[in-house]
C-alpha cells in the first residue's frame, strides 16, 4: 500500500471519532490503525480496506510491555503518523485521570521515538497550565511539559481547544452551559479533528518532498482561534 498510514489513541472519543472519519475519506491516507478497548457503531457500517481495528483488553500495556506494540502493528516502522485523543473524567479519580492524560501520552510518544514515527498529534485543553490549581488543566500542562522536551521525533504537535462542543459520544453539562456564555473560546469536535488532519497532512506531504527535511521547532501549539482560522481556510 503507497500513501500514508496513521496510528490513533482514542479513536472512540468525541475529538478521536471524527478523526477517524476524515483520514478515512482522503486519498492520501491509505491504511488507519485503531487501538481501542471497543468497536463503536459507526464503524460498524464502515467497509473500508483502509480501517484496521485493533482491540485490546486495556491500554496498560504501554505501562507494561510498550514493545506489545510491535505484535499489533507488525509493519509499524512504516507508519507516518501517530495521534493520541484519549480523555479520562476527574470524577474517575487522580490516579486514572494521570494514567491516561499524562503517562499514556508520554507512552504513545515513547512508540514514535522508538519505530521512527515523524508526527505526534496531541490533543490537549487551552486551559493546560502545571501550575493551576484544577487537575484537569495541572495534569494536561505537566504532560506538555515532559513533551517539549523530547526532541528525538521530527514533529510534536499540540492542540489547545476551548469548549468542546457538538460531541456525538457524550453531553456533558458543563460544557453545554458554558457554550451560551459569550467570550468563551469554543470548538465543536470535528473542527478540532479536520485541524489536526491538516497540520498531519501537511507535515506528511512536505516530508514525502524531502525525507531530509529539518524543521526549526519541532514542537508547535495551536491554540483554539488558530484551528478555527485553519478549518475556514480549508472549507
Amino acid at each position: 500500500m503507497s500513501g500514508f498510514k496513521a496510528i490513533i489513541f482514542g479513536a472512540t472519543g468525541a475529538v478521536g471519532r471524527e478523526l477517524v472519519e476524515y483520514l478515512l475519506n482522503s486519498d492520501d491516507y491509505t491504511l488507519i490503525t485503531l487501538i481501542v478497548r471497543r468497536k463503536i457503531e459507526r464503524w460498524e457500517k464502515l467497509e473500508s480496506k483502509k480501517l484496521n481495528i485493533i482491540i485490546v483488553e486495556s491500554l496498560d500495556f504501554l505501562i507494561d510491555d510498550i514493545n506489545k506494540i510491535k505484535e499489533l502493528i507488525p509493519d509499524i516502522h512504516n507508519y507516518n503518523s501517530l495521534f493520541n485523543t484519549l480523555g479520562s473524567r476527574v470524577k474517575y479519580g487522580e490516579e486514572i485521570f494521570r494514567k491516561i492524560e499524562y503517562t499514556y501520552v508520554l507512552k504513545t510518544l515513547e512508540i514514535c521515538e522508538k519505530y521512527n514515527i515523524k508526527h505526534f498529534s496531541f490533543c490537549s485543553s487551552n486551559k493546560a497550565n502545571k501550575d493551576s490549581w484544577f487537575l484537569l488543566w495541572r495534569v494536561k500542562g505537566e504532560t506538555e511539559e515532559e513533551l517539549k522536551k523530547r526532541k528525538i521525533i521530527q514533529k510534536i504537535s499540540v492542540f489547545h481547544p476551548g469548549i468542546l462542543m457538538e460531541r456525538d459520544n457524550d453531553q456533558r453539562f458543563g460544557e453545554g452551559l458554558m457554550s451560551w456564555i459569550p467570550f468563551i473560546y469554543k470548538i465543536s469536535v470535528k473542527d478540532v479533528a479536520k485541524s489536526m488532519f491538516i497540520v498531519d497532512l501537511k507535515f506528511n506531504n512536505e516530508i514525502k518532498k524531502d525525507s531530509k527535511t529539518k524543521l526549526d521547532n519541532n514542537y508547535e501549539v495551536l491554540e483554539n482561534d488558530d484551528m478555527l482560522k485553519l478549518c475556514n481556510e480549508n472549507k
